[in-house]
């Protein structure tokens, strides 16, 4: 009977050392699915952040994609401009002249649609370094940094500024200095 009981006991001893290792293992089984679990919504949150970024870049890219377009066609807008200015001296002219004008105006009307605004500031407004590049200026008597003339208009897409306004600006005449040659002389 005894041998019995020693042999209970021990079972008992084996069961127990295998229930600790069983809980020692389910413990670590925990704590690792704990360390993968925080892993995986740490992941998680990367990617939703990377897909929150590349859907705002790709929106910026959308809104964009024609600006070197636009600013390869700037040319062709001066173009028509210049010759606007002349005056036909024909009927055949003129009659060209008004085609190149419903031509022009169709292709303003379509970069307006796809957000590009014409900078042609107004005569006698205030320049503008955000929107104007000065070319020349002038002495103008009244106020100093006013458009006196637009050389060639500015182009803008959405809030990219493709080209700024050509512009002539004034600036207030230079006082002419009278030296007294008495003066001078006595200084010598």
């Amino acid at each position: 009977m005894e041998e019995k009981e020693n042999n209970v006991e021990a079972e008992k001893e084996v069961s127990k050392k295998k229930k600790n290792k069983y809980e020692e293992e389910l413990f670590k089984a925990r704590s690792d699915m704990e360390n993968w679990k925080n892993q995986y919504f740490k992941v998680y949150a990367d990617m939703a952040n990377l897909r929150k970024e590349i859907e705002k870049d790709h929106k910026e890219v959308i809104k964009y994609r024609i600006e070197g377009f636009v600013d390869k066609l700037v040319g062709t807008l001066d173009a028509f401009d210049m010759a606007f200015k002349m005056e036909p001296k024909t009927e055949e002219m003129k009659n060209y002249l008004t085609g190149f004008k419903y031509v022009y105006t169709s292709l303003l009307n379509i970069l307006e649609e796809e957000g590009v605004s014409i900078i042609n500031p107004p005569i006698d407004s205030k320049f503008s370094e955000e929107t104007m590049h000065a070319v020349e200026t002038i002495e103008c008597e009244g106020e100093e940094n006013l458009v006196k003339n637009v050389s060639l208009k500015g182009y803008k897409l959405y809030d990219h500024l493709i080209r700024p306004a050509m512009v002539i600006v004034s600036k207030k005449p230079e006082q002419k200095v009278e030296v007294d040659e008495t003066n001078s002389k006595n200084i010598a």
